[in-house]
């Protein structure tokens, strides 16, 4: 015979068990979810900002082309006029004046010799020439000879710096030899301008939030104008550490987090082509990641709050529980056995008492428990037959007929198709357009659903959708059109990640046509779809089969039902495979 076991002594009292047990039960799961969050949300915060940053460089990267390509091409004309000896002198001056009249972006060009000495200097009338070099330094022509025209030393000026552009001409063509050099020093105003616009309009963060530098790494813009007046050093600027201003070339590039005088900033750092220079925006990390601080007090709080909750919860319920007796244990037995139709009866009005209401009651909803969990069995069952998600709600609460044929509703078809997909297949790998497909269906699918329409089927590259069906839609040729404009408008967003990730741009055909159709599951017994069936979906898909890339066609149907919320535009009759006559087709205005 057995020796039955020594009682323990007491150990941590169930009370706390429970609460210790709810509160880690409880809290896990959201620390998990908030630490995802606030991960999910740096990674963003941090790719937002860096774009932000590559988006506003490269707009002051253009203004600053617009802005010095204007002035060399003033420069190359003038150098071409004194060039040309079919024209007398005073022809050539009076045209050379003229250029630098006509040009925004010059007030002077000095005219030099092949050894760089100052012949003269045309100008308009009262702008300041004593600026104007005597003499060419030798580095300056040395990079003019290979080129059309160099971009050299910068030099402070009243208003904005001014750099030296200089031209060479070369009377017997881009080979022959050097006669002489135009040059001018073009004011940065405009480029100044332009930086304090981008620093205030996206990096108001700081006044060192965006700048220009020479080779030098002296300011000649700055979000500050102060700065770029007196054309300050910008060494010790944490995004510019580590760059030699002798290797300043445009295809310098870095971002990331640098130390700065104003603690640590999130900066970017670009190269600026044809010219010395490079570009700097920065904000200080706290104001770039500041909502990302936000999210982790409030989750850090929500965490503390939800496990002090949880916790004198459990030790709360814990106050409410006994030690189990036999007939309970033999009661749990019978619960374990699947015997849920048995009940345990309440014999005291205690602690006791409750606990067997409850194992009853548990009991009582397990048994209803079960015949819902074979009742949903059985809906899993013809919901494995549906492919449109629109219809689940239906069927789960047994609204839809589950029998096969249909009903003549007006609906809108949509088409879409993925142009010129061969080649892109043949280019990439297998992997890779599967993933760029799933990525355009994915959104396709969540505008389709936005504007109520229903996902009908995917077939290669090629997508169709309808409104009006299952459920009645008046307007679901508006809903369609607006759907299809969407799209296109994500499009334009997504090819710049394609671009990057896949190198290749995606362009969409679409055509929508509207009518009469059979709408309604079409199959068999055993695999069937909720489709529709009719002369308006060939007409739709002809449509997106002849549309040009990033082009909306429709028909004449669906243009008088959406044309109070549209513009269209008559591409005239086409002849449809199919179709004795031609077809009236309008383009939708985007």
């Amino acid at each position: 015979m057995s020796t039955p076991p020594t009682a323990a002594g007491p150990g941590i009292s169930l009370r706390l068990k429970l609460g210790a047990l709810v509160a880690i039960v409880a809290t896990v799961p959201l620390a998990l979810v908030g630490w995802l969050a606030v991960k999910v949300n740096a990674d963003t915060l941090e790719t937002t900002q860096r774009e932000l940053q590559v988006v506003v460089l490269g707009d002051l990267a253009r203004t600053i082309d617009d802005e010095f390509g204007d002035a060399e091409a003033g420069l190359d004309t003038i150098g071409r006029v004194l060039a040309d000896k079919s024209l007398d002198p005073d022809a050539r001056i009076a045209l050379a004046e003229a250029t630098v009249e006509a040009r925004y972006s010059l007030d002077h060009a000095g005219i030099y010799t092949a050894e760089g000495e100052l012949i003269d200097v045309i100008s308009e009338t009262g702008v300041d020439t004593s600026a104007v070099p005597e003499q060419l330094p030798d580095e300056l022509m040395r990079a003019a000879d290979p080129v059309r025209s160099t971009t050299g030393a910068v030099v402070e000026s009243e208003r904005a710096p001014r750099a030296t552009i200089a031209v060479a001409i070369r009377p017997e063509g881009p080979d022959g030899p050097i006669s002489g050099y135009i040059v001018s020093l073009v004011s940065t105003l405009g480029i100044q301008d332009r930086v304090a616009h981008l620093a205030e309009a996206h990096l108001a963060a700081g006044p060192d939030a965006l700048f220009v530098v020479d080779r030098e790494l002296r300011v000649i813009a700055h979000s500050d104008r102060g700065q770029a007046l007196t054309m300050s050093s910008a060494a010790d600027a944490g995004a510019l550490d580590g760059i030699n201003p002798e290797g300043l070339q445009p295809l310098i590039g870095r971002a990331g987090e640098y130390e700065g005088a104003a603690g640590t900033m999130v900066g970017t750092v670009i190269g600026l082509p044809d010219r010395p220079w490079a570009a700097v925006a920065q904000v200080p990390r706290a104001h770039a990641y500041a909502s990302l601080e936000d999210m982790r007090k409030v989750v850090f709080g929500s965490v503390a709050a939800v496990m002090l909750l949880a916790g004198l919860f459990g030790v709360l319920a814990a106050q409410r529980l006994t030690a189990p007796l036999r007939a309970l244990t033999e009661f749990a037995g019978e619960l374990a056995k699947r015997r849920f139709d048995r009940r345990i009866e309440a014999r005291s009005r205690d602690e006791l008492g409750v606990l067997a209401n409850a194992m009853s009651a548990a009991a009582a909803e397990l048994e209803a428990s079960e015949a819902q969990l074979a009742q949903e069995i059985e809906i899993r069952h013809d919901l494995g037959r549906y492919m449109p998600a629109e219809i689940v709600e239906r069927v789960v609460k047994r609204e839809q007929d589950m029998g096969l044929g249909g009903e003549r509703r007006e609906i809108s078809v949509l088409f879409m198709d993925v142009v010129a997909f061969t080649p892109l297949t043949e280019r990439l790998e297998p992997e890779s357009i599967v993933e760029l497909l799933n990525h355009l269906f994915t959104m396709s699918t969540e505008i389709v659903f936005r504007h109520q329409g229903t996902v009908d089927k995917f077939i290669g590259d090629s997508m169709m959708a309808f409104w009006g069906a299952p459920a009645p839609c008046p307007d679901h040729a508006e809903r369609a059109v607006a759907a299809a404009e969407e799209i296109l408008s994500w499009l334009e967003v997504a090819n710049q990640n394609f671009r990057e990730r896949y190198d290749c741009t995606v362009r969409l055909a679409i055509g929508i046509n509207s009518g009469p159709c059979v709408v309604g599951n079409i199959g068999s017994d055993r695999r069937m779809e909720y489709t529709a069936i009719g002369d308006v979906v060939n007409v739709a898909a002809r449509l997106e089969a002849i549309a040009r890339p990033q082009q909306i066609l429709v028909t004449e149907r669906t243009r008088e039902l959406a044309a109070a919320e549209f513009e269209f535009a008559s591409v005239g009759g086409k002849q449809l495979a199919g179709r004795a006559a031609p077809v009236k087709l309008y383009e939708v205005r985007l």
